[in-house]
């Protein structure tokens, strides 16, 4: 029979197993939750991409709203421009057929997809939106790109965020030329 100086250490280790178990299950749920559940940044080349976001609504031809870092958050696409289809009336911008096509075109495109995030030198725009290039799921199609193959946007360089401005405008200009989109 054992004494009770001699039961106490049978009770530590008895304790020890499940205090353990209890801490090592508590790290798990806080590393997932820290760095398993961010997007990831991911390098191909020199492009580095972070994501994936997913797409909460198309707001118009070049901007949505996705859901980073738990909140909605507003996205610009670097480099073009669409046609205005949601301007408000005081804005003196002129809502047009062509901006609501450019719109619907980009919803088919990315509404309710995952889409990746690749930064300029400014990643914000005098109105707080997000400033970016976007990729499809696929991380290789660029959603600029496709607007501008398709001829549903143009090309719009705001310096410093220059980057695929000249490959942009040979887009564009194939697209004028072969009267495609907006182009007709």
């Amino acid at each position: 029979m054992l004494t009770a100086e001699a039961e106490k250490p049978n009770r530590r280790r008895k304790l020890i197993f499940p205090v353990l178990a209890l801490i090592i299950l508590l790290a798990l749920v806080l590393f997932n939750a820290l760095y398993l559940n961010k997007p990831s940044k991911r390098t191909r080349g020199d492009i580095v991409l972070e994501g994936p976001y997913k797409v909460i609504r198309v707001v118009d031809g070049d901007t949505f709203v996705i859901k980073m870092d738990g909140s909605e958050t507003k996205v610009r696409l670097t480099g073009v421009d669409a046609p205005e289809s949601v301007a408000p009336e005081y804005s003196g911008k002129e809502n047009t057929q062509e901006g609501k096509k450019a719109a619907e075109y980009l919803q088919k495109l990315i509404d309710g997809k995952n889409i990746y995030l690749e930064y300029d030198l400014d990643n914000y725009d005098q109105y707080g939106r997000v400033l970016a290039y976007v990729y499809l799921s696929d991380q290789q199609t660029m959603v600029q790109k496709k607007l501008l193959e398709d001829g549903y946007a143009q090309v719009m360089t705001v310096p410093p965020n220059v980057k695929y401005s000249e490959e942009f405008t040979a887009l564009q200009r194939q697209a004028r030329e072969n009267g495609k989109g907006l182009w007709k």
